[in-house]
């Protein structure tokens, strides 16, 4: 493998994701010389505007790191797929689309952990300066941004049921799960415009590439940061059968995920001596918490057949697939340009806690063991169904990662310890029994089958943890992995600046202390924009 020379620039991105595009485009509007390196390619590709094609596309091993855990204690001995964007646009290249930012309290909590700037009152700017907000205007949203945000065009039948069943049950409708208040249930906002997805690297880092300042360099895998006396100087990275030096000026900022960022770090010498040792890697720089705090939602599903064929099954007719497709092509409208993500809500079990305990996301449709096609001839009602997802917004189980091997192309191994409190299966067990009881409510009684998950007979909390144990997913919102904090185990301060090494900073959903009442897409997205005005002022 041959080496060439090194260029300098006045920043360096790692990762072309959600954070990573925004960073590219903020730190070169100023004109400074900005190299942004991505691993995966630029393949900007039809299927993947088309935010319906979602749940298809991240189950392909194309443009996807394909991770998965070590098998989890906590459920049985299964593993987990956990699939990560690898081209520009990262993750948000197929996630649900939704915007939630999370529940003020988070950031508040964030704060309160020793991270000065990082309350509500603080992000909330940050949240509104990305945005081009299509609801109604206010002061918890951002208009003429970058970024667009916008309710469905049109919604399911059974959509408009479950609404009014979550009222039914004594809940409130919600139509600004970013706004005043994050409880109750509505309609989601989604990252998705004229019938296409919207990700940072449409809306950011595309319009900002034909600026002669940014060099954005793709199919780009960073073996390693450049060390030299406790300071980034550089970064090391392989490109097809060639190794390339960047060196920099003023920093380097890592935004290559809850993965990669600790992985880069870990292969730089920064991180547990007893995670690096086993590898030959020398210590640059000791921090223990460097793949360490990982966390994600873990969900289950409660799902009835439908009595009605009303479902999303009869877009999956193949006739009406076919029909769909086109349209949704060409006329850039109809059920394939929207997320099938249609609503949900936050709520609790009980009362007197300061901030819903469950996220529920709702689908007209429920897949069972996997996505089918059915022929025009089938029975009518074949497939029709529902399905609610719910989860903890804050699990208390936490888990790690590390290298496999001192190869920068070696995948991580990982174990996010999955339902290890009892706290988490406790809350889920409410969450089903929550979901449950508004699917017993009247608006459904016209439309509602049996009971496909857990099933009518699974009712006991022992009954009911074996199947959350056999059955559960995940989120697909990984973050803590280099935590932010002033402890002997965070990784970034409140500067996101790596703890003992100077110009050298992380700025994606690693740094999260804790989750964010949510997915974390938003909340990444805001990240971005803070690290951005941070590392220009600095420089």
């Amino acid at each position: 493998m041959s080496r060439v020379g090194a260029t300098e620039y006045d920043f360096i991105v790692v990762g072309g994701g959600s954070a990573g595009s925004i960073l590219g485009a903020r730190l070169s509007e100023r004109g400074a010389r900005v190299l942004l390196l991505e691993a995966g390619a630029d393949r900007h590709a039809l299927p993947y505007d088309l935010p319906f094609l979602a749940a298809k596309l991240f189950s392909f091993k194309a443009n996807n790191w394909a991770f998965e855990c070590v098998p989890q204690k906590g459920m049985n001995g299964r593993t987990q797929f956990f699939p990560r964007g690898k081209m520009l646009g990262g993750s948000f290249i197929f996630n649900g689309a939704q915007y939630i930012r999370g529940n003020p309290s988070d950031f508040n909590h964030w704060a309160q952990l020793g991270n000065p700037g990082w309350s509500y009152e603080d992000v909330l700017p940050y949240f509104c300066k990305s945005e081009d907000y299509r609801g109604s205007p206010g002061s918890y949203h951002g208009t003429g941004g970058r970024l667009a945000v916008a309710k469905p065009r049109m919604c399911n039948p059974l959509t408009d049921i479950y609404l009014k069943a979550c009222v039914e049950a004594g809940h409130p409708l919600n139509e600004d799960f970013n706004g005043a208040s994050q409880e109750g249930f509505g309609l989601y906002d989604f990252n998705i415009i004229d019938g296409r997805r919207m990700t940072t690297a449409r809306a950011f880092l595309r319009p900002a590439m034909s600026r002669e300042n940014l060099n954005v360099v793709t199919e780009a895998l960073v073996r390693r940061v450049i060390l030299h006396d406790g300071q980034a100087v550089g970064v090391e990275y392989e490109r097809g059968d060639r190794i390339d030096t960047a060196m920099v000026r003023h920093e380097i900022v890592l935004a290559a995920g809850s993965f990669n960022s600790p992985k880069i770090l870990m292969l730089s010498g920064i991180g547990d001596p007893q995670d690096l040792a086993p590898h030959g890697i020398p210590i640059a720089h000791a921090l223990r918490g460097v793949g360490k705090n990982m966390q994600d939602h873990v969900n289950v599903s409660v799902a009835h057949a439908a009595t009605q064929p009303i479902s999303f099954a009869r877009t999956l007719r193949v006739h009406r697939l076919a029909a769909a497709m086109l349209q949704g092509v060409l006329l850039k409208r109809g059920q394939i340009t929207q997320s099938p993500l249609e609503a949900g809500g936050f709520f609790s079990s009980r009362d007197g806690v300061d901030a819903p305990e469950f996220q529920a996301v709702f689908i007209p449709w429920y897949p069972g063991s996997g996505l089918r096609l059915w022929m025009p001839w089938a029975d009518r009602m074949e497939g029709h169904s529902f399905v609610a997802h719910v989860w903890p917004n804050r699990p208390e189980s936490r888990g790690r990662m590390w290298l496999a091997s001192n190869d920068p192309k070696a995948p991580p191994v990982f174990d996010p310890n999955f339902l290890s409190e009892e706290s988490d299966l406790a809350l889920t067990r409410a969450a089903i029994r929550e979901t449950r009881r508004i699917f017993a409510q009247p608006a459904f009684d016209a439309v509602r089958g049996e009971e496909l998950a857990p099933g009518a007979d699974i009712r006991s909390d022992d009954e009911l943890d074996q199947y959350i144990r056999q059955s559960s997913g995940i989120g697909h919102h990984t973050c803590g992995t280099a935590r932010m904090g002033q402890d002997a185990m965070a990784v970034v301060d409140h500067q996101l600046r790596v703890h003992g090494i100077g110009g050298l900073r992380v700025a994606d959903a690693s740094i999260m202390p804790t989750m964010v009442s949510g997915n974390t897409n938003a909340a990444t997205i805001m990240i971005a924009e803070k690290a951005a005005d941070m590392m220009l002022a600095a420089s």
